[in-house]
């Protein structure tokens, strides 16, 4: 009964709150209604797409091609300096704001239901962090972005498969040969993977630059038998 009454009441404070602290929109400062949280629906709308989940030889997937067996690869928006995704990204990495992460596993969720091209994956598979670093930012923030897709496609979310067995440096200012290096043998299992045989497996990053990191990932999870790698990112950063 208890738990009833405060579901009820749920609505109306969530209205109240709004009108006692507003919240606003994070790229064009305008107040946010209480049913949007860090962008207004205007701004969402001008996020840049690419599109790229509805062509299977998109520059996403032709990171992989030769490498390692990718299923499906998608990045689902264009990742600029300056501009709003940066920010998002930024505040989910470094401000400790998980609900950011989550805010865009959501959008990117709503576009990969509507690709004809995307199958229904069996697990999501967020891209493992050190357990220092994750001690460290407090949370995954792959983990964060996979759970908003998780509530939107309706796939559950696995996080013990793998896991990342060496702390490397930060991936962000190395070149593209180095960035390959730096993360050569990085992952393994962190479970027995008899369930996951024959199963679809969508891995989950932030950005994808060179593709490095994925590429290692999904070597891994290809030595499980039957396995399907798919890849999905927010961001598709074309530094090179």
């Amino acid at each position: 009964m208890q738990l009833l009454k405060k579901l009820r009441l749920k609505p109306w404070m969530d209205g109240l709150l709004a009108i006692l602290y507003p919240e606003i929109c994070m790229n064009c400062q305008e107040l946010l209604n209480q049913h949007e949280r860090y962008l207004c629906r205007p701004c969402i709308t001008r996020l840049p797409l690419t599109g790229f989940e509805h062509s299977r030889d998109n520059p996403v997937s032709q990171t992989f091609w030769g490498r390692t067996p990718v299923h499906f690869a998608a990045a689902i928006y264009h990742y600029r300096k300056e501009e709003t995704l940066q920010r998002l990204i930024g505040r989910l990495k470094y401000h400790r704001d998980p609900g950011t992460g989550v805010f865009l596993g959501q959008l990117c969720g709503k576009i990969l239901r509507n690709a004809k091209d995307f199958s229904q994956p069996d697990y999501l598979i967020p891209v493992p962090l050190h357990p220092r670093r994750q001690r460290k930012r407090g949370y995954n923030q792959c983990e964060m972005i996979a759970r908003g897709l998780s509530e939107v496609l309706d796939i559950p979310l696995e996080t013990s498969l793998l896991k990342r067995r060496v702390f490397n440096a930060s991936q962000t200012t190395k070149g593209r040969y180095e960035r390959w290096q730096n993360v050569e043998g990085i992952f393994e299992m962190g479970k027995a993977t008899d369930a996951f045989h024959n199963k679809h497996l969508l891995v989950v990053d932030d950005i994808i630059t060179t593709g490095a990191t994925l590429e290692a990932c999904c070597s891994e999870l290809s030595q499980i038998p039957g396995s399907t790698i798919s890849v999905v990112t927010v961001g598709y950063a074309n530094r090179y």
